[in-house]
């Protein structure tokens, strides 16, 4: 029994033996070919990619590099021109200096003369910023002498101007203190303000103190501390002798033409009202002084344009004033007669 088993199980053993050799023969082939062929060819194709992607770097870097260098030599470059231009101003002013060695002396109270922060008895007092900018051209163009009209008068920034309501008069000390009240919340002190007035007055002028460009500031600030928004201001009242509050309205420096603006644009909204009221338009009809500008519906319906002390003309805006009805040459006929009847103050 055991012969024959032995002889029953022999052939598949051979078999899988047989089977094992064939493999293991078919793995040391394979061995010896990935050795002898992939293996050096994969190595080269790696090689290949590595040195394609270092000429890739290098050409990306070498390029950069070069726009760089690029810049840095144009820039270089500027600043060699800008260089040689202050160069050639110090000449110029080396030139000047050799033809003028004695220049006149500078006035009492030192470089910028009396009156001006920063000045003093010594001549070698150091200029302030103001004063530099007060005696800089645009400033000295800008100085008002008896030959400049008073009609196109420079405005005074550093100044208000108060006006009661219904011309009621209120003392200059209670006027004072509801404007210390709003300086200090302006964040002004009340060494800040002065008030030129009569001491029973309904006007009141407001001069903010210090240098010209330091009074501007202070007056820009108090004057845009008063809006709230929406059209709405702070409480502006005086207490009056019977212990009433008078309303008052500050306003900014105006010289007679922007008053004559504002008047004739005030006279024009009420000749339109009267046109729209006779061919029966409702149109509402708003007026800002400001620019003399008349505006219905948002939109500009005709200008104001001063000439001169005794002269206007109007400016339209035409598709506005077609579909309004408006008829040029009434509104235009009324407005002429209201300028040349009225004079130059209203």
């Amino acid at each position: 029994m055991s012969k024959a088993g032995e002889r029953s199980r022999s052939p598949k053993t051979q078999n899988a033996n047989q089977s094992e050799e064939e493999a293991t023969d078919l793995e040391k082939r394979m061995l010896v070919l990935w050795n002898k062929t992939l293996q050096p060819l994969a190595e080269e194709q790696n090689k290949t990619f590595q040195t394609a992607i270092q000429g890739m770097v290098v050409g990306i870097v070498s390029t950069e590099v070069k726009e760089l260098e690029t810049k840095m030599q144009s820039g270089f470059v500027e600043v060699n021109e800008k260089f040689s231009n202050v160069n050639t101003v110090l000449e110029r002013i080396e030139k000047a200096i050799a033809l003028n060695p004695n220049p006149p002396l500078p006035p009492p109270g030192g470089m910028l003369g009396p009156g001006v922060a920063g000045s003093s008895g010594d001549s070698l007092a150091a200029p302030s910023y103001a004063g530099v900018v007060s005696s800089s051209p645009y400033q000295q163009s800008a100085v008002v002498d008896v030959t400049t009209p008073s009609f196109t008068r420079k405005t005074n920034p550093t100044k208000l101007f108060a006006n009661l309501h219904g011309k009621e008069k209120v003392s200059k000390t209670s006027f004072k203190k509801s404007i210390v009240v709003l300086a200090l919340e302006a964040n002004l002190l009340e060494a800040d303000i002065g008030i030129s007035g009569d001491a029973l007055d309904d006007r009141f002028e407001i001069q903010f103190a210090g240098e010209a460009s330091t009074a501007a500031s202070k007056c820009l600030q108090f004057y845009q501390s008063l809006p709230l928004g929406r059209g709405k201001y702070k409480p502006q009242l005086a207490t009056n002798d019977k212990g009433q509050d008078i309303q008052y309205y500050i306003a900014p420096d105006k010289n007679p033409c922007q008053m004559r603006r504002e008047i004739l644009s005030k006279r024009l909204k009420d000749i339109l009202e009267t046109q729209a009221s006779s061919v029966e338009n409702s149109t509402q009809y708003l007026v800002k002084k400001v620019y003399g500008s008349i505006y219905a519906d948002n939109r500009v319906v005709v200008s104001v344009v001063i000439t001169g002390p005794e002269s206007a003309r109007l400016d339209w805006c035409h598709p506005k004033r077609i579909a309004l009805q408006l008829d040029q040459a009434a509104v235009e006929a009324a407005f002429n007669a209201h300028v040349i009847t009225s004079g130059p103050g209203s």
